[in-house]
């Protein structure tokens, strides 16, 4: 049996299709049949092309430019409709028990068609009532735009729209968002005519809105423009009056107050040599190197003890000397440590050689670990506080909020229990607070932006020089309480509150050509092309002062400052022992010459002891002091302290003596 190809079955259940009943395809009995076939012949087409219902008419038909079917509607089915059927009827929809759109009846819905014209007649066809999409009418989306007037207003804002001098002096627009509009409109065919009107929004509108840009909005809905280019937030009720094209981007809200400086504690730069671990890894470090040291206390007991004192000494001789060893150990370990390397003497045996590798290992994970971000924890700016912190804190200290009047009805629900200040744009937010109507600001980051560049204090200060707005209104130079404006001690603060696209309005008649054009343009990148291009409009803050610091800027001497003190502190600790240690010796050599005073004295004036016993003990020995430990025992066998023993040997706030057998 012949093999029937899936292209050959799908065009031969097409064929016996006639559509959908929504829309369907002309029928043997429509008097049309017999008006288009001669006007078919002559154009060079079959007699019954697009006549017999749902079929790919055009495959391999050089009369549709599809000889080699290399254009994209050159295989797909449709066909000629019938028009008395393909709209929707209402009437008929209605009797049936339906209403438009529903399922109810053929009458109550329809598919796309569109006309084609043969010498004096005009016919419908559909490709969608067929199962395909029409590729056909390739300036199907230039309709109402290709060819026509577009009227436009535009309010310039930077950096998205703005006003520049061109070359012939002659002032013109650019910026992002315009220069992108212009190159939408250059897909259309044949191109359209770009009229530019004077001002903005009618007074008319402007009467009926507080917002300029919504009154621009009713003036597109009234057809009195097609387009307002700005950078106007797409909101519910600026969607309910007209249609909008695809959203350009979208617009970040945040919440803005007066900042205060608060200064680095001294507290603060003591911890940041901590910071890099928690107090939880600073435990478990300290915990590792005490048990490295009783481990290393234990193998120098074992393998040293009998070397270091031999056999006779007694069990208080060996406890102090290994109480001591486990000191030294304890010392060492954390000073290797500190240093970034094991001083362990790996060449006594294999136990020594992996502990030491222990060690060493630990070390170097450790250490690695806490230098990789030991440098940027040092740099500690003076830090940024506002004087509210977030929007619900706010609330609760009940600080009055100005938001732009668009947004009032949004932020109103999402923070009901906020008290809100209407502000009628969004540039009109600064002087809002300098004049005292309210705390804290609800600014957009591109109003931020613009603030941060000094562009909207121009703007009110140009607004009073006019004689527009008072002083008193627009704070150009100080706030009500008489302090010098400046928009660098506004800081945002808190997390994102909102974000709203931003969109043109566009009359009805273009908003289907228009939204295909900005949608194409926006996912072939010709929004980044217009931005890269546009780079030096893009605002640049004059608040310097305020840049964070970055790893390139280097530490300072604040940021050591807590570094050097904890050394300093360690040092102090040590000059205190070398204080105590000369206090010992002084003491020491104080003691000895009274005592040598003492004995002087009793050798002259002939009290001496028995010849078996010896010398008799100065009176100012205590009984069981070493100094009359040493006297009571034979004048040979005397361990005598020398002066300059005493002087030399003497150690420890204790002040013991070590002495030589005279």
């Amino acid at each position: 049996m012949k093999r029937i190809s899936l292209l050959s079955w799908w065009k031969w259940a097409a064929a016996e299709s006639f559509g959908e009943p929504e829309c369907p395809c002309i029928g043997n009995s429509s008097g049309l049949i017999e008006q288009l076939q001669p006007q078919l012949i002559t154009a060079g087409y079959p007699s019954n092309y697009g006549l017999l219902g749902c079929d790919a008419y055009d495959v391999n038909l050089s009369t549709s430019g599809c000889r080699w079917n290399e254009k994209p509607q050159c295989q797909n089915p449709w066909c000629f409709v019938d028009m008395t059927r393909c709209p929707i009827n209402k009437a008929r929809c209605e009797a049936a028990g339906g209403i438009p759109g529903s399922t109810v009846s053929p009458d109550c819905r329809t598919r796309p068609y569109a006309v084609r014209s043969f010498q004096n007649l005009s016919v419908y066809y559909s490709y969608e009532t067929c199962g395909s999409v029409n590729m056909y009418d390739r300036n199907r989306h230039s309709v109402n735009v290709g060819g026509n007037v577009i009227r436009v207003v535009i309010d310039p804002v930077a950096p998205w729209v703005v006003r520049r001098t061109g070359f012939t002096r002659a002032q013109e627009y650019g910026g992002p968002s315009y220069d992108f509009f212009l190159k939408t409109l250059e897909l259309f065919e044949p191109k359209p005519v770009l009229s530019i009107l004077d001002g903005w929004a009618t007074t008319q509108s402007k009467q009926k809105f507080q917002s300029d840009y919504t009154a621009c909005v009713h003036d597109v809905a009234l057809g009195t423009f097609d387009m307002c280019i700005a950078d106007i937030w797409l909101t519910p009720e600026r969607h309910l009056l007209a249609r909008f094209v695809p959203p350009l981007r979208q617009d970040y809200f945040y919440l803005v107050v007066p900042r205060k400086i608060e200064g680095v504690a001294f507290w603060t730069r003591l911890k940041g040599p901590f910071l890099p671990f928690t107090p939880a890894a600073w435990a478990g470090i300290v915990a590792f190197l005490c048990l490295m040291s009783l481990l290393l206390g234990l193998v120098r007991v074992c393998e040293d003890e009998h070397d270091e004192l031999g056999s006779s000494n007694s069990c208080k001789v060996r406890c102090s000397w290994r109480m001591g060893e486990l000191g030294r150990m304890v010392f060492h370990v954390f000073h290797d440590f500190l240093l970034g390397q094991s001083s362990i003497l790996v060449e006594k045996g294999p136990v020594r050689k992996l502990f030491s590798t222990a060690m060493a290992f630990f070390i170097l994970i450790v250490l690695a670990s806490y230098t990789a971000s030991l440098a940027s924890i040092l740099v500690i700016q003076r830090q940024n506080v506002g004087t509210i912190n977030s929007i619900n804190e706010a609330i609760a200290q009940d600080v009055p909020i100005c938001v732009p009047s668009v947004l009032l009805s949004t932020f109103s629900y999402v923070f009901p229990r906020a008290s809100f200040v209407e502000s009628p744009e969004s540039r009109n937010g600064p002087r809002l607070l300098y004049s005292g109507a309210c705390s804290a600001l609800i600014l957009s980051q591109a109003t931020l932006d613009n603030m941060y560049a000094g562009q909207i204090r121009e703007h009110d200060c140009e607004a009073v020089a006019s004689g527009s707005i008072t002083e008193e209104v627009g704070r150009c130079e100080r706030d009500h309480l008489g302090n010098l404006r400046n928009d660098c001690n506004l800081i945002r603060v808190g997390d994102l509150l909102w974000s709203a696209p931003i969109s043109f309005p566009v009359s009805e008649r273009m908003a289907h050509s228009m939204s295909w054009a900005f949608t194409y343009a926006m996912t072939s990148g010709l929004m980044e092309e217009t931005k890269k291009l546009n780079a030096d409009v893009f605002p640049v803050s004059k608040c310097q002062g305020d840049a964070e610091r970055s790893d390139e800027d280097g530490l300072t001497l604040d940021d050591l400052s807590g570094t050097i003190f904890i050394a300093l502190l360690i040092a102090g600790c040590g000059l205190i022992c070398l204080a105590g240690t000369a206090v010992c010796r002084a003491l020491g050599r104080f003691l000895w010459g009274t005592e040598e005073m003492a004995r002087t004295t009793a050798t002259a004036s002939g009290s001496d002891t028995d010849s078996g016993r010896g010398p008799k003990r100065p009176s100012g020995l205590k009984e069981g002091s070493r100094l009359a430990c040493l006297e009571e025992q034979p004048l040979d066998d005397q361990i005598v302290p020398l002066p300059r023993e005493v002087e030399a040997d003497s150690d420890g706030v204790c002040g013991c003596f070590r002495a030589e057998i005279r």
